[in-house]
């Protein structure tokens, strides 16, 4: 969904002056109580309806909303960049590092089986054929220079 933002943000921003965006380049992370500020801000602007523009992309939004409706969404996408870029960690609280060696809670989840219906094979099972077709895949040993 990220990506989608970014793009209709460049889409429906273009048209904002070489000033404005120069200053918010060089801008300096905002106060911790001015991230709290726009992330209420952007719940505020976050209906359904702005959710399904931003899901439809920028030219649905330049062809089906009118002026003030696009309006509003060039403000939420402000918020977005400012709280993305300007709000340290991206204004998301971020779940701590486990460092290795540490205990895993009980309640955590795992991660799935990529392939459940495939049972480990091993090369007992295999073909001869496949056996040594799966070594032709192997990169050749490189050789040492003699003299």
């Amino acid at each position: 969904m990220m990506p989608v933002l970014r793009f209709i943000a460049v889409a429906l921003l273009t048209s904002s002056s070489a000033v404005t965006l120069g200053v918010r380049a060089i801008a300096e992370p905002l106060e911790k109580e001015a991230c709290l500020n726009l992330q209420v801000e952007r719940k505020k602007l976050l209906t359904r309806e702005m959710q399904a523009a931003l899901d439809h992309g920028p030219d649905w939004v330049k062809n089906h909303l009118d002026t003030g409706e696009i309006e509003k969404v060039r403000q939420f996408l402000a918020i977005e960049e400012m709280i993305e870029f300007r709000c340290r960690g991206g204004g998301v609280a971020k779940a701590p590092i486990t460092p290795p060696g540490a205990t895993v809670s009980a309640d955590a989840v795992s991660l799935p089986d990529r392939n459940p219906n495939r049972e480990a094979a091993t090369t007992a099972d295999a073909n001869p054929s496949q056996t040594v077709a799966d070594s032709d895949k192997t990169a050749p040993s490189k050789t040492k220079a003699t003299r």
